[in-house]
């Protein structure tokens, strides 16, 4: 019986962190803003909308914030990894020289 509940816990646990949570903001988050709008049903909240998923975030970042920038969250503090229409720091593959056989 004891075995059973041990088992039975070890289940709830692994499926715990499978379910996603109410509170899906403690999870690291890299996208695109898609949208932002304001929701005023319990006082004003501030979402944006990053791969389909909204958002809760600050006054201050929402108004820096513009729908199409790249933004990271994690876990912590919302921040803008890329503005909308700025050219990517990534240099693409062919571009970079080709190694030089060695002898």
């Amino acid at each position: 019986m004891k075995a059973l509940a041990v088992v039975a816990s070890l289940l709830l646990v692994v499926f715990a962190d499978l379910i996603p949570s109410c509170e899906s903001q403690s999870r690291v988050v890299l996208g695109w803003v898609e949208d932002k709008y304001i929701e005023s049903e319990a006082g004003t909240l501030y979402v944006i909308v990053v791969d389909r998923a909204p958002y809760y975030v600050p006054y201050p970042f929402y108004q820096d914030v513009k729908v199409g920038d790249k933004v990271r969250y994690d876990g912590r503090k919302w921040e803008i990894v890329q503005r909308r229409g700025e050219p990517s720091r990534l240099v693409p593959i062919e571009l970079l020289p080709s190694p030089s056989p060695s002898p």
